[in-house]
């Protein structure tokens, strides 16, 4: 049998790819090296626009779901409670929830050890032969080392951990109401870490800009929530069976390497989606949203017999803009700090690094603004913020000339 789309990774972008392929008719096989559902380190966070790419209703998520209406921020000292919104959700969940109703032939506990075209054109994958084939496994998916898209910056750091904990222990010890995130955001900005509560789940975890600051930012984000008496004292041991791992922010560049067309728009082209291609969210580094986003995205052009348009269409998508927005607004304020278009400046991991202590009001702005960004919205005014980031980037082109 020929499968219109072999598919590499049943995470939320290739279980969303498949999913809108089949609804077009296409005939699609899933290959994963894990069983699902499975473990999955993630934060658990999803804003707005996720519903809507899905093409699904809150409510018809069957698995466990936490909206909520405001963040706990702390920046620099000051605490702050902020008005905004989302949900969290819990990966080993999600995912095989998405996966299942895909509608896709799964092939899940075989992992992927050479991938060839024949001469026919058809790639061949682990017995399996395919008119295209779709990468969607993750920073290290196979098809993104085929395909070798752009690098101009390196990944960034996680470390995390999702556990049981006690339900009456987390009621007690929690920043706010169930599912609000207590995020701590590193003074020097390259960074934030987190306190999530799920009834009796506990997420807890750090990013870094650079992957070796991680484990000193995790260390001094572990000591600011047992301080604030914000994780029960008996999962202190949980605390240190933090787990790491790198990806890909957004950056407009990558979306070069998003597709290796074939010999026809009929067959042998290669598609990489979510974090295989590198789309996160430039400041809060969401992956949830732009994972599924560029699986429709990509199912969409190779219905429409154009593979070769879907780098265009994840540039033109509303979400994907406001991402390159943030990218600009990141690159122009770095080199604005004098950092010479380089955000990786040096730091402790933790904040205390290049940055003096801001006004209440600065402080205030920050928080409020990475709240904002947290919840998914979209710019205001999207003409003028580009018109504003034109002038301060002709600034700085001026300033360095």
């Amino acid at each position: 049998m020929i499968h219109d789309v072999l598919i590499v990774g049943g995470g939320p972008a290739g279980s969303t790819c498949a999913r809108f392929l089949v609804r077009g008719g296409a005939r699609v096989a899933i290959v994963d090296r894990a069983e699902f559902p499975r473990v999955k380190l993630c934060g658990g966070w999803v804003s707005a626009p996720i519903w809507d790419a899905l093409a699904l209703a809150p409510r018809e998520y069957t698995a466990g779901l936490w909206e909520w209406n405001s963040c706990h921020v702390s920046y620099r000292g000051e605490e702050r409670t902020i008005r905004c919104h989302g949900w969290f959700i819990r990966r080993f969940e999600l995912d095989d929830f998405l996966l299942r109703r895909s509608g896709a032939e799964l092939h899940l506990g075989v992992a992927v050890h050479d991938i060839e075209r024949d001469g026919d054109g058809l790639w061949s994958v682990a017995g399996l032969r395919a008119r295209h084939l779709v990468g969607a496994g993750g920073t290290n998916c196979p098809v993104a080392r085929l395909v070798t898209p752009p690098r101009p910056s390196g990944p960034v750091g996680v470390q995390e951990h999702e556990f049981a904990a006690d339900r009456a222990a987390i009621a007690r010890t929690r920043a706010g109401r169930d599912g609000e995130p207590e995020l701590l955001l590193h003074d020097d900005l390259r960074g934030y870490s987190w306190n999530v509560p799920k009834t009796d789940w506990l997420n807890v975890g750090s990013g870094t800009v650079e992957p070796h600051e991680v484990r000193a930012a995790w260390q001094k984000a572990r000591a600011h929530f047992s301080a604030a008496g914000h994780v029960p004292a008996e999962s202190a041991a949980e605390l240190e069976a933090m787990k790491g791992h790198t990806y890909y922010l957004y950056d407009p560049s990558h979306l070069e390497g998003a597709v290796r067309p074939g010999a026809t728009s009929e067959k042998g082209a290669v598609l990489l989606c979510g974090d295989s291609l590198g789309l996160a969210q430039p400041l809060t580094a969401e992956g949830i949203l732009p994972a599924v986003l560029s699986g429709r995205l990509a199912a969409e052009a190779i219905l429409a017999g154009a593979p070769e348009s879907y780098p265009a269409r994840l540039a033109a998508h509303p979400v994907l803009e406001d991402y390159r927005r943030v990218f600009r607004l990141r690159e122009a304020a770095a080199a604005l700090a004098g950092r010479s278009g380089d955000h990786k400046g040096k730091s402790d991991g933790n904040g205390n690094g290049n940055g003096k202590p801001g006004a209440r009001f600065a402080g205030r702005a920050v928080a409020s603004g990475f709240a904002w960004m947290f919840s998914g919205a979209r710019f205001p005014a999207p003409r003028l913020v580009d018109a504003g980031l034109a002038i301060a980037e002709r600034w700085v082109n001026n300033r360095r000339a």
